[in-house]
């Protein structure tokens, strides 16, 4: 070689591909914060050749002939991409290939910034946020279910395996507010509905979620009014580069994901998933001792369209069928078999400019619910539906400031009736019937004023909400701020929120008084290095006219007084909740991640009619959620999900122990025993030419704590025993599914 061709190939940074030869290569990064993707695997499919990036994202593919080829990107944690590729001759081509989390979607650009950055209510002393990859980890393979995902996150408690609800400080599941793509709605669950017990789950398949957020104590009210928590979740917009296909099988369902492209020139997108589950087949199989089995199957949708660069329009449909069959159902009033089907519509339409945000919603959400005896009588039927329109305005002033302002009509109908029957020559005949038929206007506007600096945030608003059936008017303002000292982050918020009471409470509940809650939180959170963080937040929430069940058995002066027929409501509760926060978490995408988390609660109420004094039926005292989760390679991740609680009280008038229990003056003086569960998780994929496998492993219930949860019993004999209050939850059992993705 000589000194000149020596000194050229130097300053080119070294020996150059032959002539007619290119080169490849590029950068991985995360889609949402546009960071680098350290240990993906990189194929080029045709040439059989594998990389791995580098701690700054980077690979390289060196002397590649030129040509068409297909590039696939793996890592555990984000999607599976595949992209085709044209090399020229003599060129050298840079990619940039940004990876979505969990079952998101591959994009050719990525542009960091408001619209992809989950930004963190400002003054909001306790919210978490999760994407697609943390409710894929969070879910269980068991139950595949998003709701579940959210029992794990700090503050959260659940005492029954069975159920995808939960508490939040003391209050109830019916006091969070459910809100799926801006349509508030808490009707989309499989369960069997006028019974509790028969467990639920949510009517939504995680793989078409791309984030959920959950936020208690103030915040801002601007999706509608419940007294408690807001659980928000978002379908994610279906693949702008190619049809893709997933299916996945878990322990109870087998689910199938499909999406792609809207027109040539891609300017939307569709989505459908289906799901069926199996395991009413499944434990009859397992368990042939296990009387009551849920099935259920359902469907989701999204379809986006861009009509402009700045107008878009979305169709959302989520629908599900719900069945329940049990065997050994008592002749007279037993559930045997029962039917549910719900629905969400909705369309929107979005109208975006750098300082401005407008959108247009009417949304369609029904319910309809049939429960037979074994003789086939009818025990109950009903029908609920509500129609809404929403719209809402945010005005970016400057990069500080920001106005919204907001107004929502909702039109809700709900007729339910219900049966009670005795045995005559052992044919059910009918005793009692309860039959209500009820409609409500409910009109709201809401606005607000924040700023988001830096180092500061605030937010002040209020929401007026009419109810038509009631003819009140209330007002629930919220003042929401925070400021960063040094490391410190500082917080303090108060507000107040109402909740008019269902429809579904009108047959039994005497007025129609909103309940409310008046809340102060305050506290403070430091960042670490390495991605931690602590934070402790102390809360205080009264609550007045909250409803509670009357007629329930008991004993009166000694006497037993039975139970009415049909349930009867009074908003005659008020009381505090007292109690705090205390949190560690880590995120990152190398080590080990996740949070433990703390809270101490404590709720009490007082009945303004009869003068009694008792816990709360959702007071859980001590409430520990820890989650971590290790990356040990490109290709496998292990996590481990524990929750313990000092559990709720079993709801109703007992005493004595839960071995020998029995009717009581008092209510809520007995305790469920301490719940405690563990699970552990290892994800494994398998990556070929053009499709991916992911293994998943579960051990539900590690440490196969004994764990019992309410149940419908009944009182036996003169000596008043309550016998069958309590059930088993689930014992440990191994679990597997797995995922493909084309």
């Amino acid at each position: 070689m000589t000194l000149a061709l020596l000194l050229a190939t130097m300053l080119a940074g070294g020996p150059q591909a032959p002539p007619g030869v290119t080169a490849m290569r590029g950068l991985v990064i995360d889609a949402r914060t546009a960071s680098p993707v350290r240990d993906a695997r990189v194929v080029l499919v045709e040439l059989g050749r594998s990389t791995q990036t580098g701690a700054d994202g980077h690979f390289d593919f060196p002397n590649v002939p030129p040509g068409g080829y297909t590039v696939t990107v793996s890592r555990i944690g984000y999607i599976f991409v595949r992209r085709h590729v044209d090399l020229s001759a003599d060129a050298t081509l840079d990619l940039t290939i940004p990876l979505a989390e969990g079952t998101g979607t591959y994009q050719e650009t990525v542009n960091v910034g408001p619209t992809n950055v989950s930004a963190s209510e400002p003054g909001v002393g306790s919210q978490s946020e999760m994407g697609s990859a943390g409710l894929q980890d969070l879910r269980g393979v068991a139950a595949d279910d998003p709701m579940r995902a959210m029992q794990a996150l700090p503050g959260v408690a659940t005492g029954d395996d069975f159920q995808a609800e939960f508490s939040v400080r003391g209050s109830e599941f019916r006091h969070v507010g459910v809100v799926i793509d801006d349509t508030a709605t808490p009707l989309l669950l499989h369960t069997v509905r006028s019974i509790n017990e028969t467990g639920s789950i949510a009517m939504l398949n995680s793989d078409v979620l791309d984030r959920a957020s959950l936020m208690a104590g103030p915040h801002p009210q601007r999706h509608g009014d419940w007294l408690g928590a807001t659980l928000d979740f978002g379908l994610r917009e279906g693949s702008r580069d190619r049809t893709q296909l997933r299916g996945a099988v878990s322990g109870t369902s087998a689910s199938l994901v499909v999406e792609g492209p809207m027109g040539r020139a891609k300017r939307g997108s569709w989505l459908t998933s289906i799901r069926k589950s199996y395991i009413d087949w499944l434990i009859k199989k397992i368990d042939p001792s296990i009387n009551g089995t849920l099935g259920f199957s359902d469907a989701q949708s999204k379809f986006v369209y861009d009509l402009t660069t700045r107008q878009q329009v979305q169709f959302i449909l989520v629908a599900g069928d719900t069945g329940f069959e049990d065997v050994t159902a008592s002749p007279a009033n037993g559930l045997y078999n029962a039917n549910s089907e719900s629905v969400l519509g909705s369309a929107a339409w979005r109208y975006t400019r750098s300082s401005l945000l407008l959108t247009q919603r009417v949304s369609f959400v029904g319910s309809r619910f049939k429960d037979l005896g074994v003789s086939s009588q009818e025990l109950g039927r009903g029908y609920a539906r509500s129609n809404v329109w929403r719209g809402d305005a945010t005005w970016f002033l400057n990069k500080a400031w920001s106005v919204g302002v907001g107004a929502k009509s909702e039109w809700q109908h709900e007729t339910v009736t219900e049966r009670s029957f005795s045995l005559v020559s052992n044919q059910p005949k009918e005793r009692f019937v309860a039959s209500t038929a009820n409609d409500t206007d409910v009109a709201s506007t809401w606005g607000e004023v924040a700023r988001r600096t830096a180092r500061s945030g605030l937010s002040a608003g209020v929401r007026m909400t009419r109810d038509s059936l009631s003819g009140r008017t209330v007002a629930s303002p919220w003042l929401l701020g925070e400021r960063k000292l040094g490391p410190l982050t500082l917080r303090a918020s108060t507000g107040i929120s109402h909740q008019f009471p269902e429809l579904e409470f009108q047959r039994a509940l005497t007025g129609r008084l909103p309940e409310r809650a008046e809340m102060f939180d305050v506290g403070m959170e430091e960042e670490l290095p390495r991605g931690m963080r602590w934070q402790v937040t102390g809360f205080s929430r009264e609550d007045s006219d909250v409803i509670r069940r009357i007629g329930e058995d008991r004993l009166v002066n000694g006497q037993r007084v039975a139970a009415s027929v049909f349930p009867q409501f009074a908003s005659t509760l008020s009381g505090p909740t007292r109690g705090m926060d205390l949190l560690f978490a880590r995120r990152g995408r190398s080590g080990l991640t996740g949070w433990i988390a703390y809270t101490y609660s404590h709720t009490r109420y007082h009945d303004s009619a009869t003068g009694e004094s008792f816990d709360g039926d959702f007071d859980q005292r001590h409430t520990l959620n820890m989650f971590v989760q290790e990356s040990l390679s490109y290709r496998m991740a292990v996590s481990a999900k524990l929750r313990v609680g000092s559990n709720f009280p079993l709801t109703g008038y007992f005493q004595g122990t839960l071995d020998a229990l029995t009717l009581s003056a008092q209510r809520n003086n007995v305790r469920l025993p301490t719940y405690v569960r563990l699970d552990v998780r290892a994800n494994r994929t398998f990556t070929f030419d053009r499709r991916r496998l992911t293994l998943f492993v579960e051990l539900v219930n590690a440490t196969s704590h004994d764990n019992l949860g309410q149940a419908p019993g009944f009182i036996s004999g003169s000596a008043l025993n309550a016998l069958n209050y309590t059930h088993k939850l689930i014992p440990f059992i191994p679990s597997v599914g797995m995922l493909v993705e084309f």
